[in-house]
């Protein structure tokens, strides 16, 4: 497409307000598409410039519903992926968040006279399960009414939301790892996301609804522009003969050897 005729098309777009445009979406994208429909189209008038407009929001839309039901599929999805990794990865796994969770703990709590490596040390002995420094952590954790449950829940569920992260970023390492806890587990990503999406149905099937609604709007502005084009090419017959009938009205009417320029 030209750019004479991409700058027709969004100065045409102006008439009709500014484009119903979200936070977030890409308005460029929008004037785009109304360029294009417009290229397709070619109006030759106001009225087919407002069913050209009519298109294009409603196309939009159609395509908005479209992402949000998708986004709301992924959404499901990365939720169950989380819980379903906080339930089958292995400590080893999240050893270092805990590692790095009980040392801020311990250094938030650590008395004056302690030295400065007092938590890091104690932290890294109690993930290596030493009898003597899971007692003196247990203490500690009483004293500001926490739990070593508390603690590696924590750890546990960061470093599910990491992986989880890394699945959707589409890290090798994440995806390898998953993979085998869902063989393991005898399910699936997309036996997960199902799952996920029970409670939501009701909300997909309405995302649905709007999306159908919003394409019978586009499919009636288009057929509205099909029914037009007959009518135009009618004006236009009418037009050309009412041209052809004056003029040879004019030829009739001239006066004898005189010849009509």
């Amino acid at each position: 497409m030209s750019k004479i005729s991409t700058s027709k098309a969004i100065s045409r777009s102006s008439l009709f307000g500014p484009p119903p445009v979200l936070e977030g979406e890409d308005s460029a994208a929008y004037d785009e598409l109304f360029g294009r429909v417009c290229a397709a189209v070619k109006p030759v008038d106001v009225i087919d410039e407002m069913l050209s407009a009519d298109v294009v929001a409603s196309e939009w839309e159609a395509l908005r519903w479209r992402r949000f039901k998708l986004s709301l599929i992924r959404a499901c999805g990365f939720k169950t992926l989380k819980l379903f990794l906080r339930e089958n990865i292995d400590y080893d796994l999240y050893q270092k968040h805990f590692t790095d969770e009980l040392t801020t703990i311990l250094q938030d709590n650590r008395a004056e006279d302690q030295a400065e490596d007092f938590a890091q040390t104690l932290a890294n002995r109690c993930a290596q399960n030493e009898s003597d420094a899971v007692d003196k952590v247990n203490k500690i954790l009483v004293s500001i009414s926490l739990n070593m449950d508390f603690v590696l829940d924590r750890a546990r569920a960061a470093k599910a939301e990491e992986l989880a992260q890394d699945y959707v970023r589409r890290k090798r390492r994440a995806i390898k790892l998953i993979r085998r806890l869902l063989a393991k587990a005898g399910v699936s990503m997309e036996t997960l996301t199902v799952r996920a999406l029970a409670p939501e149905l009701d909300y997909i099937e309405r995302i649905d609804r709007l999306t159908t609604i919003a394409e019978g709007r586009r499919n009636a502005s288009l057929r509205e522009i099909d029914r037009r084009r007959p009518a135009r090419g009618e004006t236009l017959r009418r037009s050309v003969q009412d041209v052809e009938d004056s003029e040879f009205e004019v030829i009739e009417t001239a006066p004898e050897g005189k010849t009509v320029a």
